[in-house]
């Protein structure tokens, strides 16, 4: 649901995120349920803020279940940028780790010294405590590290996936697969540890930990599937994209891959999708060009002979 309207940016919450809030109070950890939230918010407006220094407009932030989704209103054009608002999140993790972790060691320190002080006691329950900077500081670090694992959705899939298109737009579908499957083996693994830890009937804050695990692997497992389910469609809606963008006078990246003209119109297509608009210089025995075919007139040819017609016959055609 839309709780905020900055611009044309949506802020959404899962109506489960609400539920969570009196589950924390039960609980007694509100207040690592708002360290969470706010670490989750702050790891997607850094996202946000690469993607809008690159030139992309933000359509919404959705806080789900233990994770937090900033959705562009396009992709990137290219694996460098994919790189950069993927590489965002997890820097801007560590770095509020390390801020929160000095604030806590200088923070001990100055509550030690006044730990005869009237009002020590009420130090020890601010807002800045060294217990809740450790807290901020572990969370964050934790956030960070996990997000580098190199699987879909998390931020290290998105990385992994970004560097085998930049060396094969063609292993790009494969790699989102694997990677993908990846994730959901992960985030399987994740919610069985929760399942196993409830059936021993715990008690207290081990009933909280093994909920959230439950909850996050759920969550994992359930992006991850629907990463896999949109591969499919990703070359398309990155041509109708391009196309759109072209209409409406703007420009887009030209990526360019040589292929042999015994190569395939599928391999070419699977060669260039995902990477802007694509061409491909076909080449000969010799290594010299003999045609140069856009991405229109590989569609072109996938209709009219198949996708298995070779690019030296689609070229004579040309």
């Amino acid at each position: 649901m839309t709780v905020a309207l900055f611009g044309r940016v949506e802020l959404r919450c899962s109506a489960f995120v609400l539920l969570l809030f009196p589950l924390a109070v039960v609980f007694n950890r509100l207040d690592t349920l708002l360290i969470a939230a706010g670490s989750l918010l702050v790891h997607e407006l850094a996202h946000a803020v690469m993607a809008h220094r690159l030139g992309f407009s933000l359509a919404s932030i959705e806080l789900q279940p233990f994770g937090c989704v900033a959705r562009l209103r396009r992709s990137p054009d290219s694996p460098s940028e994919a790189v950069a608002i993927a590489a965002a999140g997890p820097l801007v993790s560590l770095l509020l780790a390390l801020m929160a972790a000095g604030a806590a060691f200088l923070s001990g320190g100055a509550e030690s010294a006044a730990s005869s002080a009237p009002f020590a006691a009420h130090a020890r329950h601010a807002l800045f405590a060294p217990s809740a900077l450790a807290e901020l500081s572990s969370f964050n670090l934790t956030l960070a590290l996990v997000n580098l694992l190199p699987v879909l959705p998390l931020d290290g899939g998105r990385l992994a996936l970004a560097l085998a298109s930049a060396a094969n737009g063609g292993k790009r579908r494969k790699a989102a697969l694997l990677l993908s499957l990846g994730g959901m083996l992960i985030g399987g693994t994740i919610a069985a540890a929760g399942a196993l830890i409830l059936a021993e009937k715990p008690e207290g804050m081990a009933l909280f930990r093994a909920v959230s695990l439950v909850v996050t692997g759920s969550f994992v497992v359930l992006s991850a599937a629907g990463e896999r389910k949109s591969v499919a469609s990703d070359g398309a809606r990155a041509r109708l994209a391009a196309a759109s963008r072209l209409r409406s006078g703007s420009g887009v990246r030209v990526f360019p891959v040589a292929l042999h003209k015994k190569s395939t119109v599928r391999e070419a297509l699977m060669a260039v999708s995902g990477t802007g608009y694509g061409v491909v210089l076909v080449v000969d025995d010799d290594m010299r060009s003999i045609g140069v075919l856009d991405e229109g007139a590989l569609m072109d040819a996938a209709v009219r002979g198949g996708s298995g017609e070779r690019l030296g016959e689609v070229v004579d055609i040309e």
